[in-house]
Order: C-alpha cells, then sequence, then structure tokens
C-alpha cells in the first residue's frame, strides 16, 4: 500500500511540476486542506474518509482525475451514497475551488497590470539625441509661410486708445450752485410735532 501512495506521490509531483506558475501559485494560496478537516466537524466522516478526499481533490488539482470523474472516485473511495458524493462536490466546490478560480483570476489581472509593453524593433535603437533619419530629413523639407515670417520677424505693438475723462454726465446748473435740492419727505417719515 505504501509504495502505491510512493507511486502516486511521485505522479502527483510530477503534474504538479507541469502545471503553469499561475495555477501552482493559486492552489498554494488557497487553504483547502483546512477547508477539507473543516468537513470532519460538518458532515462527521472519518480521518480515512478525509485522507481519501485530500488524495482525490490533489489528482483534481494536479490535472490527473477529471472533472467528471471526481465524484464516482469519491463515492468509491470514501465509501458513500450517490447524493452524498454530488452534495460534497457541489460543497468542495464552494470552499475550495471556487476559491483557487478567483486568485486564479487576480494573480493574471495582477500579471496584465505589471507587465511590460515591448517597445517595436525599429524604435529600439532610437533615443532623442539621436532621432531617426526620416525625422531629420521632414524637419530639413520644412518651409515656413511666408505671412507667419513676417509675423514673427517684427516687433509687435498695441494701439494706443485716448480715453476722455471729462464729466459730462453732470448737470451744470446744479454744479455751479453748490446747493443740493431738497426733495419732499415722505409723510409717514416726518417727525411729528
Amino acid at each position: 500500500m505504501d509504495d502505491t501512495i510512493d507511486l502516486l506521490q511521485i505522479k502527483i509531483e510530477k503534474a504538479k511540476a507541469a502545471l503553469p506558475a499561475e495555477t501552482i501559485n493559486a492552489t498554494a494560496a488557497v487553504d483547502w486542506k483546512a477547508a477539507i478537516l473543516g468537513l470532519r466537524g460538518k458532515h462527521g466522516y472519518t480521518f480515512e474518509q478525509l485522507g481519501d478526499l485530500e488524495l482525490e481533490t490533489e489528482l483534481l488539482l494536479c490535472g490527473l482525475l477529471t472533472p467528471s470523474d471526481y465524484p464516482k472516485e469519491l463515492e468509491n473511495r470514501m465509501k458513500i451514497s450517490r447524493s452524498a458524493a454530488n452534495e460534497l462536490v457541489s460543497e468542495m466546490n464552494d470552499l475550495v475551488f471556487k476559491k483557487i478560480q478567483a486568485e486564479m483570476i487576480k494573480n493574471v489581472e495582477r500579471k496584465k497590470v505589471f507587465a511590460k509593453k515591448e517597445i517595436p524593433e525599429e524604435l529600439k535603437g532610437q533615443s532623442l539625441n539621436n532621432p531617426p533619419r526620416a525625422v531629420l530629413e521632414n524637419m530639413a523639407k520644412l518651409e515656413v509661410h511666408p505671412i507667419l515670417t513676417q509675423k514673427l520677424s517684427s516687433s509687435f505693438k498695441i494701439p494706443m486708445v485716448e480715453t476722455d475723462h471729462t464729466l459730462k454726465n453732470l448737470q451744470p446748473s446744479s454744479t455751479q450752485n453748490g446747493s443740493i435740492p431738497k426733495k419732499p419727505v415722505d409723510p409717514y417719515r416726518e417727525i411729528p410735532e
């Protein structure tokens, strides 16, 4: 029995080595073995059944077991009914596989954000101090419009406008007398006598 487990562990290690780095990191980030141990208190599985569940889950995560065979293997190894195996598969999906999937998506998105964009081959050897030949040729051909040359070559002066600051709006009679005409007082504001 130990020989088969050792051979199986060797196969699992080889399969893990063949997996992409994102998958290995996502699987390592989720504590799926603790989730399996938590099922003992919830469903009352024995440690032997939990060991079989852990082994089958690890085989599935490594790609050595197909998802369609996973419930059948759990049913045969753990010696549980088909409905209990299907219920266990859905619970494992919620506790383990969805978390691993979310972790993989997060890692891939993070990798996309921090990925460097490659510089095209034609621009790699160029710098600001050493512009490409086509740019230099365009600069040599560049001609300035004659009106623009005329406007930019002479100084610019704003024309001066003279402002008249006289007091034409005042009436000449009132300013000469110096007296301000009295307005009649509002009868409601008169001082009573």
